[in-house]
């Protein structure tokens, strides 16, 4: 990943730190197996810490 990455489910640009010295944002997300299952079914590349963020309080709030 670089400093243009986009996300692939919103279309922002951000910066994938996968690769940084220190631990990525995204690392303080957190989803469980099956959401994760599926973003990996349904993307390529990395979401934004954004949308991984709404995607973990969707979890939280549970069923609509």
């Amino acid at each position: 990943m670089n400093e243009t990455d986009r996300c692939p489910r919103c279309g922002g640009a951000f910066h994938c730190g996968v690769d940084d010295a220190q631990p990525c944002a995204c690392t303080s997300v957190k989803l469980d197996a099956a959401t994760l299952a599926a973003l990996r079914d349904r993307y390529a590349t990395c979401l934004c810490v954004r949308c991984l963020a709404e995607l973990a309080a969707k979890e939280k709030a549970g069923p609509v």
